[in-house]
C-alpha cells in the first residue's frame, strides 16, 4: 500500500482554537449599544410647517331688493334662474283646493240618473164605447138658437194621480199647493217611485219633466215626504203624475189706471 501524501506546509502557522471565543459576541453587543445610544442622542423632530392664515371667502348676498339703487339686472336674472332650477318645486305636490269646498251640498250618487230606469208595467187597455147620440139632436139643431153665454170656468187646482199599482195605497187628501210659479202653463210631471212595505218612499226618479225645474223639484220633495199605506211587497214601483193647474201659473198683474 502507498503511504498517504503529506499536506504541504503553509506560510503562516495558525494555531487551532481549542474553545469558543466570546470577543466577537462582546463586540457585536457593544456595537448595538453604541448605535442605540446614537439614535436616542441625535434624534431630531421635524418642525411643523408654518401655515398661512386663510382668509374668509367673500360672501355676496343676493336679494330682490325693492330699492332701485341696490337692485341690479344681473342679480335679478340670477335669482330667477335659481328659482327655475329649484328641485323643490318639482318634488312638491301642488294641491289646489276648490272654492266653497265646505259649502257644496251633499248629493247621493244614486240620485244621479246614469241610465233611464225601467218604467212601471203598462196598465191594461180598457175599451170605452162612445155614448149613443140623441136621434133628435139633428132636428133640434135646425131650431132657432138662443144666444148662449159662454160658461165661466172655475180655476183648476193641481191634481195628483198614481198608477194602478199604487192607487190603493195613496194617503187621504193627497194634494198639494205648489209654491213655485211658472210663467206659462206647463206639462205634467211624472215621477217613478219605489215604496217600501212600511209606506216610505225609498226611490224617486224623474221620468217626464214639466220644463220648470222648480216645480219638478217641489214635486220630488213632496213625494219623498209623503207616507203611503202599508203593503205586502218589500218594494213596490209605480208612477205618480202631477197635473199642474192654474195654481202653478203666475197670474198677470192687474193693469194700473193711468195717473192724471
Amino acid at each position: 500500500m502507498s503511504k498517504p501524501e503529506s499536506t504541504p506546509p503553509v506560510i503562516f502557522s495558525w494555531a487551532d482554537p481549542e474553545g469558543s471565543s466570546w470577543w466577537l459576541a462582546a463586540f457585536i453587543f457593544l456595537s448595538f449599544l453604541l448605535h442605540s445610544a446614537a439614535f436616542f442622542i441625535f434624534q431630531g423632530k421635524n418642525r411643523p410647517p408654518i401655515r398661512a392664515p386663510r382668509t374668509a371667502p367673500t360672501v355676496q348676498i343676493l336679494s330682490a331688493s325693492a330699492d332701485p339703487a341696490t337692485r341690479s339686472p344681473e342679480t335679478i336674472a340670477l335669482l330667477e334662474w335659481i328659482a327655475t332650477q329649484d328641485p323643490a318645486l318639482v318634488a312638491r305636490i301642488q294641491t289646489v283646493e276648490p272654492r266653497d269646498l265646505t259649502g257644496v251640498p251633499y248629493r247621493p250618487s244614486f240620485q244621479t240618473v246614469r241610465t233611464q230606469p225601467l218604467a212601471a208595467a203598462p196598465e191594461p187597455l180598457t175599451i170605452q164605447f162612445p155614448v149613443a147620440r140623441d136621434p133628435f139632436a139633428l132636428i133640434r139643431s135646425l131650431a132657432p138658437q138662443r144666444k148662449v153665454t159662454p160658461p165661466v170656468f172655475s180655476p183648476q187646482a193641481t191634481h195628483i194621480t198614481a198608477s194602478s199599482a199604487l192607487q190603493a195605497r195613496l194617503p187621504q187628501n193627497f194634494s198639494m199647493l205648489p209654491e213655485a210659479k211658472a210663467d206659462t202653463p206647463v206639462q205634467p210631471t211624472v215621477i217613478l217611485i219605489g215604496v217600501s212595505a212600511k209606506g216610505e218612499t225609498r226611490f224617486a226618479f224623474l221620468q217626464q219633466g214639466s220644463e220648470n225645474p222648480a216645480l219638478d223639484s217641489e214635486a220630488a220633495h213632496f213625494i219623498r215626504a209623503s207616507r203611503f199605506a202599508d203593503g205586502s211587497e218589500d218594494l213596490q214601483w209605480g208612477t205618480v203624475t202631477f197635473a199642474w193647474g192654474d195654481d202653478a201659473v203666475a197670474q198677470p198683474a192687474a193693469p194700473t189706471a193711468p195717473q192724471k
